[in-house]
């Protein structure tokens, strides 16, 4: 029987014979008490398997039981036996990476805070820290619900830079990332040479000086998005990107 993959309330489970080889757990989110947050990079070496995972069941029952670990095999005799082979333990999960506060101060520096609903340089009704999704025109709010609206958007575009990258990035270069696909949407980003220059491991200054050429609303040069893209290729390449946050 081949291996196949369990999903509980707790974790997902590399199942071989009815008991478990792997396991990676769930833990709650930061920033939303109704989700789950799954380092899926471990499931990496499941698929490495030659018996590698080809289905997967889903445990829909509350407090089922969680499967046990496959024991160990009991030889039958005393005679020598060979060291049994040992699957690999996955690492321990990792937080996904969030935005510094390098990241932050230039997205609130750039995006400004605007408690009415105003229409930007394209005309789209926005309000807040930027905040684009469900907002009306005459839309009025508070200090607290806009940095709530910030901290939501947030979370959505880190997700989109996480499920887009195939390599490893340090803290800055993702928080410049978070930026810019907060700014230019994350269909925008996935289908970006910059993306596609990262992913394929190119020289940093060369995906770096992709930044420049997004700074363009309706078809026009705007200084506004020239310096939010300095100052994000900036903090790509970990150089000063403070001095192009005034005017």
């Amino acid at each position: 029987m081949g291996t196949w993959i369990k999903e509980t309330g707790t974790a997902f489970y590399l199942m071989e014979g009815g008991y478990y080889l792997s396991k990676i757990s769930k833990y709650p989110s930061q920033n939303n008490p109704n989700e789950q947050v799954v380092n899926i990079s471990g499931m990496k070496s499941w698929f490495a398997r030659a018996d590698f995972p080809g289905g997967m069941t889903i445990s829909t029952q509350e407090d089922a039981p969680e499967p046990l670990p496959k024991p160990e095999a009991i030889a039958p005799s005393p005679a020598p036996q060979p060291e049994p082979i040992k699957v690999p333990t996955p690492p321990a999960p990792v937080a996904p990476k969030r935005i510094n506060t390098n990241g932050l101060l230039l997205i609130k520096s750039f995006e400004g805070l605007r408690l009415n609903a105003y229409r930007d340089a394209v005309g789209i009704w926005t309000i807040g820290y930027g905040t684009t999704r469900g907002v009306k025109p005459g839309m009025r709010i508070s200090e607290a619900e806009a940095e709530k609206f910030l901290q939501e958007d947030l979370t959505r575009f880190e997700q989109a830079i996480h499920e887009a990258l195939s390599v490893s990035i340090n803290d800055n270069q993702f928080s410049s990332l978070v930026s810019f696909t907060y700014n230019i949407g994350s269909g925008a980003f996935r289908s970006s040479t910059l993306l596609r220059l990262l992913n394929q491991g190119e020289d940093v200054r060369s995906v770096g000086a992709q930044f420049l050429r997004w700074d363009k609303a309706g078809g026009k040069v705007l200084a506004g998005l020239t310096r939010r893209r300095n100052a994000e290729r900036s903090l790509f390449l970990g150089e000063n990107f403070r001095s192009f946050l005034s005017a």
